[in-house]
């Protein structure tokens, strides 16, 4: 009987040397929301997120990582296998992943309570093989998938992403050429700088041309900006603006702007407070407040 990659990281740990140890981390999130619409308005509570993370190194040059996900509403309301990889690190400056990932298409930084509408759009996750490589500041990977959605059957789905990184500026860009089942290339270019307390973050995503449910076409795009500033004691006050482009069928509102606020609890919970407001295509709009407790381990 093949052992599963659970077992196999389990038994690994209990097999390995004194500085092979399993590391778990988890996360937990509660949230509050208000929706003022034009239709209704509306409020929930939900357990938006768990996580629970397994890493183990099994030995200087692989290592282990399972990552577990629940999101209420989502997967038919289960937990989910989020993330299942194995690291091979031959050398220094060197990795080689293969499992369930999200692919580094987009970097989908926020300093907000929602996801951005860039990862709305864009995030993919595959089954795929991963090169990374890193010198300096500079860092990069490709790699390869099967996309079961176009139809090919064969792994001939790929991506390069190339990041430039210092302690106070980021930036890189980014291709794929199927992003997120839409049987579409993708291109994606973020920036992101910290001068002293005040941080920003632009990022922008264009998938080439796909096809709708009715037979038209459409070439959807996103757009994140942010700026942010700490204001001391870990407390962050951020503003973002949003756009989308040939996004209507997608769901996603044209413009999404909004104000953040994060606190520390304890050592390691914060609250969070939000407030969005968001433009769709068809003239409505939407005021969602979203209160956030948060708990990190």
């Amino acid at each position: 009987m093949k052992k599963t990659l659970l077992s196999f990281l389990i038994g690994a740990s209990l097999a390995a040397p004194a500085y092979a140890e399993t590391t778990l981390s988890g996360l937990v999130e509660v949230e509050a929301g208000f929706v003022n619409a034009d239709e209704a308005d509306s409020s929930d509570l939900t357990v938006s997120t768990v996580e629970l993370g397994v890493d183990n190194p099994l030995n200087d040059k692989l290592e282990g990582h399972l990552l577990f996900l629940y999101e209420q509403g989502e997967n038919d309301d289960n937990i989910s296998v989020d993330e299942a990889t194995l690291t091979f690190k031959p050398r220094a400056g060197l990795d080689i992943t293969a499992g369930r990932m999200y692919v580094p298409f987009g970097k989908f930084d926020s300093n907000m309570v929602s996801d951005p509408l860039t990862l709305e759009l864009a995030e993919t996750q595959e089954e795929a093989v991963q090169v990374g490589m890193g010198n300096g500041n500079v860092s990069g990977s490709a790699y390869v998938f099967k996309d079961d959605e176009d139809g090919g059957g064969k792994i001939d789905d790929y991506g390069v992403n190339l990041d430039f990184a210092t302690e106070t500026v980021g930036a890189g860009i980014s291709y794929i050429s199927d992003v997120n089942d839409k049987a579409a290339s993708g291109v994606g270019v973020y920036a992101s700088g910290q001068i002293g307390r005040v941080g920003v973050i632009a990022e922008h995503i264009k998938v080439d041309e796909i096809t709708l449910e009715d037979a038209s076409t459409a070439k959807p795009s996103a757009t994140n900006l942010e700026a942010s500033i700490d204001i001391g004691n870990d407390r962050t006050i951020a503003l973002a603006y949003q756009k989308t482009d040939a996004a209507e069928t997608l769901e996603l509102p044209e413009t999404a702007t909004g104000i953040a606020y994060r606190m520390p609890v304890f050592e390691k919970a914060s609250f969070a407070a939000e407030y969005m407001k968001n433009d769709h295509y068809d003239g409505t709009d939407e005021d969602v407040v979203t209160l956030q407790v948060a708990y990190e381990f």
